[in-house]
């Protein structure tokens, strides 16, 4: 496959990466542009590219598309969050939730934009990332903003203001100190549309923080950022009564980041400077102001506030006794409100399939990664039941032969092996029944097992026979008699009255030239010595 970089196919993940950091920067500044280069990587990325760098790529595309009002973003979204399935990436996964958080908010469904910034929330937090954190609680505030749920808005914003300042993250401080300001002016206007004379400190708070987050956009070359910051500072002046500075810091906020593809936040802007002009008697000024932005407005196409463009500029031709130019407006207004409806209605159809597919995606990854979760779980049955003495919980006589050949094939110099058998089991099983004889077995697999050093191991390997393997030689006769007196001294008339248990021990140590049967065939002979010489004791071959 050919592909943009001309470079071998291993190396293609590489220059996608490199691509990707250097997109980082241009979001924020030229997003029309960016999504030529996403989409341009995208389509040149090779199928073995690494699914979380796709996942990626995915991502900054729909952010792109975000920023440009681009209802497709959310099916760029949709695409990252199967890379990140296929590639379990947590991190990815946020990084999806959260775009699909702010694509809903923007949209219009509240709804879906508060269950999938919970969604983000929930995986942000295992998420070693506190900038990435910052952004979602951030996202989290607005939804709670447009959702008149100011107070808790401003909980979100306070800890997201922690993060930020806590990290040094200047990017972060513009987004959270302008959406926290916004939060207070629009906090402000419900109260007073309730009559609830609220007080002018939350207005002047607004005012600082929207300066304090303009600063932080300059500093960062938040281009995007700073035209919200210059929009919010101004709404703030304008609800304090100070009309002439929020015009100037329109004017002054549009001269220094326009011209670079944010038609939307350039047109609120011009639309609230037409506004203010009109407040201030400014007639004419008001009007060349509007008319520019309804031109703008149509250049556009999709502008969602054309309808209260044109109801601005039906009064301001009111305002200079232009009746039939107000009239010719304000029956615009009528059509451009029905168009708008019909657009609006096809977004909601577009985002509500995309949100569907979206939910049976997320349902068909949950039913697969829980076959999966079942399948692994039935195969470490497996591995415990290949592996394990159903009995005593023990490793068994295959778990055994396993461990003693990794200790042998690596050259071990060090090892030692010891075979051990409860002395008259068989008294036991005739005189107490089966039963107490399972028992006793159980108790002796836990006795020796928490007599072992780290290291050693201790298997059943058949009926009354366990085997050991032992780490450290020069210990070795020392951990049999501590196994041997644990079981000695342990009282087993709790298992059944006057029942009392022994072991005997045969142990050996490695030699050149040893395999498991040869160790196994030492240690035995030593077993039958301890057997002959009177039981419950260790010999040593």
């Amino acid at each position: 496959m050919s592909n943009r970089f001309d470079l071998p196919a291993t190396e293609v993940d590489n220059a996608l990466s490199v691509l990707s950091q250097q997109t980082d920067a241009m979001i924020e500044s030229e997003p029309a542009k960016t999504v030529v280069v996403l989409l341009e990587a995208i389509r040149q990325a090779d199928r073995h590219t690494d699914p979380k760098l796709l996942g990626d790529l995915y991502c900054k595309l729909g952010n792109c598309r975000l920023m440009l009002n681009d209802p497709l973003g959310v099916r760029d979204f949709e695409s990252a969050l199967e890379f990140a399935e296929r590639n379990n990436s947590t991190s990815l996964k946020a990084d999806v939730f959260h775009g699909l958080a702010r694509t809903f908010v923007i949209f219009g469904d509240t709804h879906s934009a508060l269950q999938y910034g919970e969604k983000a929330l929930a995986i942000g937090r295992e998420v070693d990332n506190p900038k990435k954190f910052a952004q979602i609680l951030i996202t989290l505030g607005l939804v709670f903003t447009y959702t008149q749920q100011f107070e808790r808005g401003a909980l979100m914003y306070a800890e997201a203001l922690e993060l930020c300042l806590r990290h040094d993250d200047q990017d972060g401080l513009a987004r959270v100190k302008n959406n926290w300001a916004d939060n207070l002016v629009i906090y402000f206007e419900a109260l007073k549309e309730d009559n609830a004379s609220p007080p002018f400190g939350m207005l002047d708070e607004a005012i600082r923080l929207a300066r304090e987050s303009l600063e932080h956009a300059q500093s960062g070359s938040l281009l995007r950022t700073q035209l919200l910051a210059t929009e919010t500072l101004a709404h703030a002046l304008e609800e304090r009564g100070f009309y002439s500075l929020a015009l100037e810091e329109l004017a002054t906020g549009l001269n220094r980041a326009s011209g670079h593809g944010f038609a939307k936040e350039e047109l609120d802007i011009k639309v609230r400077i037409g506004a203010l002009r009109l407040h201030l008697g400014q007639i004419a000024e008001a009007i060349q102001c509007m008319l520019e932005a309804r031109e703008s407005a149509l250049h556009i196409g999709n502008y969602p506030f054309m309808g209260d463009l044109l109801k601005i500029l039906s009064t301001v031709y009111e305002a200079s006794r232009e009746f039939d130019a107000a009239l010719k407006v304000y029956k615009e207004f009528h059509s451009v409100t029905l168009k708008s409806r019909d657009q609006r209605a096809q977004i909601s159809a577009q985002i509500f399939a995309a949100k569907m597919d979206l939910e049976r995606a997320q349902k068909e990854a949950s039913v697969h990664k829980t076959r999966v979760d079942q399948l692994e779980d039935f195969n470490r049955t497996l591995r415990v039941q290949v592996h394990e003495d159903a009995l005593t919980g023990l490793p068994n006589r295959r778990a055994l032969e396993e461990k003693m050949l990794q200790r042998l094939t690596g050259r071990v110099t060090n090892v030692a092996f010891a075979m051990c058998d409860i002395d008259f089991f068989k008294k036991v099983n005739d005189g107490y029944s089966h039963l107490v004889g399972d028992d006793v077995l159980r108790e002796v697999g836990h006795l020796i097992q928490s007599c072992l050093r780290s290291g050693d191991l201790a298997a059943r390997i058949g009926g009354e026979e366990f085997a050991l393997v032992l780490d450290r030689t020069a210990k070795s006769v020392e951990a049999c008699e501590r196994i041997r007196k644990a079981i000695e001294a342990f009282d087993w008339s709790r298992l059944a009255a006057g029942l009392h248990v022994t072991m005997s021990f045969g142990v050996t140590h490695i030699q050149d030239g040893d395999d498991l049967k040869s160790m196994m065939s030492r240690a035995d002979a030593a077993l039958y010595r301890a057997k002959h010489n009177g039981r419950n004791r260790v010999e040593k071959a």
